[in-house]
């Protein structure tokens, strides 16, 4: 059966429309800067905002997502759901320099863990679609040992409490069937989200360092669904706070 998305043919060759042109009158990045921290946050916290100059605006179909310089020392990125646009926008960061990315994002809890600690994300499971257009078809893309290993130093350093383990990528909120879940569980899955696996694909095939923080804003079981927890919005704001403090540090 000829089936497209496993279809290697062209993996090793650039695409017709380059991030570069896009980026065209965008500003230059300085060049000590070579690290971003990407939010997936539609409201930017003001407070945060009044420390940033802008960079660049990502555009996507039906959205503008705004992109900073924090400090001078690092891009904080807000980025779009979904493997595909933040693959995108992700192609444009690295064309304009970055060379490590720390993404930090809310899933779903489908494993046995303690859903008030983090998870960092040691590898993810491809069942999305923007990965095999990077990296030949398999089971698992990982995320970068050498940025992970600095993270899990700032977070220890913190007491803060986490856990290394497996996401599962999937394009398809409303495809999260219990046979689909048994099946993740088996193959080690802790956590379910959207993005992870096709922004390790980029990164890889760009060779960038990429590594990704996760926190559980719901609870997906065989005997159903928890529903979003109406603390994820203060959840949300304290993760992003932490995960900024730690990047600057990281961005030295």
């Amino acid at each position: 059966m000829n089936i497209p998305i496993l279809d290697t043919k062209g993996l090793d060759e650039e695409g017709l429309i380059s991030p570069n042109i896009i980026l065209e009158a965008s500003k230059e990045l300085p060049k000590h800067i070579d690290l971003a921290i990407m939010l997936f946050d539609p409201s930017p916290d003001e407070q945060i905002l009044q420390e940033c100059t802008p960079l660049f605006t990502f555009i996507g179909a039906s959205y503008r997502l705004p992109q900073y310089i924090y400090k001078d020392k690092l891009v904080l990125s807000y980025a779009p759901l979904g493997s595909a646009a933040a693959g995108g926008l992700l192609e444009e960061l690295i064309a304009l320099g970055i060379k490590r990315v720390i993404a930090c994002g809310s899933s779903g809890l489908i494993g046995d863990f303690d859903p008030k600690q983090f998870l960092l994300v040691s590898k993810a499971i491809r069942d999305e679609g923007l990965s095999y257009h990077y990296l030949e078809p398999s089971l698992y893309v990982d995320t970068s040992v050498s940025l992970n290993k600095m993270i899990k130093n700032a977070l220890s350093k913190r007491n803060v409490l986490y856990d290394k383990g497996i996401a599962w990528t999937t394009d398809a909120f409303y495809r999260e069937t219990k046979s689909r879940i048994a099946l993740r569980k088996q193959q080690g899955a802790i956590a379910v989200e959207m993005e992870c696996a096709g922004l390790c694909a980029v990164a890889k095939f760009r060779k960038i360092a990429f590594s990704q923080l996760l926190y559980f804003s719901d609870i997906v079981k065989q005997e159903g669904w928890s529903g979003f927890s109406e603390e994820r919005k203060s959840i949300k704001k304290q993760v992003n706070d932490l995960m900024l403090e730690i990047a600057l540090e990281l961005a030295g």
